[in-house]
């Protein structure tokens, strides 16, 4: 990591105000930033002076929730640290349960078969496809050509066609 990186990655997590090139101010949880200095920022706010028509020196600042944004680094005039990170505890990890989705692997074992929901370990006789009766094959259903027996699962192709590459 370059010295500008270290510098900026200590400002991860702050609460910071970051200033753009048309006045505006966003403030906002810094979350990430590249080498081209782009930012995102989590629970972003935006605020800006708008100017009164009766008297030219009222001005008046309106806020805008954005939430999560990602600002491009050439637009950016300053950052400055307003908060350090909340200093509280982590929120408490939850484990995987009905409703809530986890990603299997990478040292999370996945789950048997047997303990899916009941109604979505398979499909359900008479949904989605064919019954099982109908997918089973029937005995003497393609007779071999010139009355031969053929092993089973012996392909069969009717005489005259080309095999597909």
């Amino acid at each position: 990591m370059s010295g500008r990186n270290t510098r900026m990655a200590q400002w991860l997590d702050y609460r910071v105000r970051v200033t753009i090139s048309d006045q505006r101010m966003l403030v906002g949880t810094f979350m990430a930033f590249d080498k081209y200095m782009n930012v995102v920022l989590a629970d972003c706010e935006e605020f800006r002076k708008i100017k009164s028509k009766g008297r030219k020196d009222d001005e008046k600042e309106v806020k805008r929730t954005l939430g999560f944004v990602v600002l491009r680094g050439e637009t950016i005039v300053s950052l400055m640290a307003e908060a350090p990170p909340p200093s509280g505890p982590k929120k408490p990890e939850i484990q995987p349960g009905p409703g809530r989705g986890q990603v299997a692997g990478r040292g999370m074992p996945a789950a048997p078969l047997s303990s899916a929901p009941a109604g979505l370990a398979g499909p359900v006789r008479g949904v989605g496809g064919p019954a099982a009766i109908q997918m089973q094959p029937k005995a003497g259903a393609l007779p071999a050509p010139g009355g031969a027996a053929l092993p089973p699962g012996f392909p069969v192709r009717p005489p005259g066609t080309r095999c597909r590459p």
